[in-house]
């Protein structure tokens, strides 16, 4: 599977397991440790930014490296202060805001030429590697989301 592939079936896949479900269950604890399924899809929303930020690199484009830079120097604290901003928006909003960051990360990945997804960058890894542990990473929160809803 290719790189465009992966992150178009993990984005299907995270729609599959969102869709129909009930705006009340996006708030209930649980589906990931202490996460609701709005704390996942937050959570995931600041990785696809943060791939967003590297894929631009990888086409000399400016990038202010908030996201990667905060994520690479102590994940924990990212994804604590990246959940808390999206807290008390709505379910709505909160996917709105993955599928803005997924459309962006599409589009970038889609002007990097297929030579230069294999070529090593400043970190020695690719843009394959990058979006090969993005999509690892987004399978693992999928999965977790379809059992909470099997739970339901």
């Amino acid at each position: 599977m290719n790189a465009a592939e992966m992150l178009d079936n993990v984005h299907l896949r995270t729609i599959r397991a969102l869709d129909d479900l009930p705006e009340l269950q996006w708030d209930i604890p649980g589906a990931c440790g202490n996460w609701t399924v709005k704390e996942i899809v937050a959570h995931l929303t600041s990785y696809e930014l943060a791939l967003a930020e590297g894929l631009k690199t990888f086409l000399g484009q400016p990038s202010t490296r908030t996201y990667i830079s905060r994520l690479l120097e102590d994940g924990a604290k990212f994804n604590e202060e990246e959940v808390e901003k999206r807290r008390y928006t709505t379910a709505q909003r909160v996917m709105d805001d993955y599928n803005d960051a997924q459309i962006q990360t599409v589009s970038l990945l889609a002007q990097i030429p297929a030579e230069k997804l294999q070529q090593k960058g400043t970190a020695d890894r690719s843009p394959n590697d990058f979006i090969t542990s993005f999509y690892n990473h987004a399978v693992e929160h999928c999965e977790q989301i379809e059992k909470f809803r099997n739970r339901s």
